[in-house]
């Protein structure tokens, strides 16, 4: 289906490790993270990869532990982005506003996680397997 910007209107349907769907935007993607104010180009072809953070991720933590109607979550896994030459770490943003599904909002490759706090408890940890 498409949207007002001739565009598909979801990139991706997805569900986490908790069992809850997932999606990404077009408009998001297009007019947000990657255009917009941000211009986050080195996210372009990494579909696929941010797919799988939400479907695998290391962490889920809440984006404020300390605000009950804060609805957002914070999903985070090291990746490797061909844009870049080192490992960096992705910070994707899925607000859970929505009984249905979660929609990503943002997306941001950090070379630190000084800014990521465990205080308050995770969503959810990843256990230490192997990935499929």
């Amino acid at each position: 289906m498409e949207n007002k910007y001739g565009e598909n209107e979801y990139i991706f349907t997805t569900t986490d490790p908790i069992g809850r769907e997932i999606r990404l935007k077009s408009s998001t993607f297009y007019k947000h993270i990657t255009g917009g104010d941000h211009e986050r180009t080195e996210f372009i072809g990494e579909e696929e990869t941010i797919k799988k953070v939400i479907e695998d991720p290391k962490y889920i933590l809440p984006d404020d532990p300390f605000d009950s109607s804060n609805t957002r979550e914070r999903y985070i896994d090291l990746i490797d982005l061909r844009s870049f030459n080192t490992l960096k770490v992705l910070v994707v943003i899925v607000d859970h506003g929505t009984n249905d599904y979660g929609d990503i909002v943002t997306i941001m490759a950090k070379s630190r996680l000084n800014q990521e706090s465990i205080k308050g408890g995770a969503v959810y940890v990843r256990t230490n397997k192997t990935r499929s």
